[in-house]
């Protein structure tokens, strides 16, 4: 009897389909973007499923092949809305503020490896 369940849970273990890994798992809807971090309120610009395979992941209209590229353009869209703040006039933002806050998103995301 202990046999026989060892083996029927080896046996669907070896043939359950795979999950990808939870940080690149896909979502029919929402946001892939997962960094919180905001200065003067400007949040990340969220990365959503575009719903073409060949390139699923949106970032405002543009797709891309892979996460790691949906993430570069919207850290990078990120730094220029704060920057633009505050450049033009917000005295409680700095550039310099919005360059340590991209390289916050860069580290998180830099060891990380996307498929």
């Amino acid at each position: 009897m202990k046999s026989t369940l060892i083996l029927a849970s080896l046996f669907a273990a070896a043939f359950s389909a795979p999950t990808p890994s939870p940080s690149v798992r896909r979502q029919t809807a929402g946001n892939f973007q997962t960094f919180t971090a905001a200065l003067g309120g400007i949040a990340a610009t969220p990365i959503t499923d575009s719903g073409i395979a060949a390139r699923p992941f949106a970032v405002k209209g543009n797709t891309f092949v892979n996460i790691g590229a949906a993430l570069q353009r919207s850290c990078d869209q990120q730094f220029n809305a704060c920057a633009n703040a505050a450049n033009g006039g917000d005295a409680t933002l700095s550039v310099s503020q919005c360059s340590a806050q991209k390289g916050m998103y860069t580290r998180k995301y830099r060891s990380r490896s996307f498929s």
